[in-house]
């Protein structure tokens, strides 16, 4: 058999190798998608920032990424991404780890942020949250596109409870306090943050919190992004464990 020169073998196993670099990593540019989420996500006309944006971005500039930010209604950025390769969407935040969302997401393992599910009640309606047997008879608003706890879900299909969903938090917020809605189940930071933008002091946030799960950043499974998945895990990492991230919550938190 005949042996090349070693000079020639390894050109030739450096060009083998370049020729299988994913398009990413000539690029060096991501675009990720998320709704409006005030604190993690808001937007400002054309600008786009919040607690989740600026950690993403910080994430990426430390592994060599520059992220730029774009916003899709909740609902129709998972559909989306389930297209696969017939959507534009390569990036997204924050999903819940689910077996179904597997099928066309690659997540991080290192997660983006705990996300703690809390009922909001009008004051002195309810003191503290036990279970969602209190809340039989009543009505709950909800972001459209959330995932419901499994609990609820059950009662809301008994029809002991009605769920009803919008497509913002402020629509939910504003029905509660007019009476419309019993209570509201929705992330602990981003209810706050409404009832601060609303400036009411009659709607307020039960404890425990019905659920604290972690949520993540999300590739199109279909968009072969996977080798993406090490490097932010990498970035993220660094940015929690060197109290980047604390400063960039107590950025947005009043």
């Amino acid at each position: 058999m005949k042996r090349f020169p070693r000079p020639l073998t390894l050109a030739l196993a450096t060009l083998v190798t370049l020729l299988a670099v994913p398009a990413w990593g000539q690029t060096k540019e991501l675009v990720c998608y998320s709704d409006a989420f005030a604190p993690y996500v808001i937007v400002e006309g054309s600008h786009i920032r919040g607690i989740d944006v600026d950690t993403i971005a910080e994430a990426g500039k430390r592994v060599g990424i520059k992220v730029s930010f774009k916003t899709l209604p909740w609902v129709r950025l998972e559909r989306e991404i389930a297209l696969g390769a017939a959507s534009p969407v390569e990036c997204a935040f924050a999903y819940t780890l689910t077996t179904a969302r597997e099928a066309y997401m690659d997540f991080t393992t290192a997660p983006l942020k705990l996300t703690e599910l809390v009922l909001f009640t009008r004051r002195g309606a309810f003191e503290t949250f036990h279970n969602f047997e209190m809340l039989k008879g009543k009505s709950i608003g909800i972001r459209r596109g959330f995932k419901v706890p499994a609990a609820l879900a059950t009662l809301v299909g008994q029809g002991s409870i009605k769920l009803e969903e919008v497509n913002d938090d402020l629509q939910n917020f504003e029905k509660l306090k007019r009476g419309r809605l019993d209570a509201v189940l929705s992330n602990h930071e981003v209810g706050n943050e409404t009832i601060r933008q609303m400036k009411t002091a009659d709607l307020v946030a039960l404890s425990p919190p019905v659920q604290v799960t972690p949520t993540y950043l999300v590739f199109n499974k279909a968009k072969d992004l996977k080798a993406l998945v090490p490097l932010f895990n990498k970035g993220l990492k660094s940015v929690m464990d060197d109290g980047t991230h604390k400063k960039i919550q107590a950025r947005y938190r009043p």
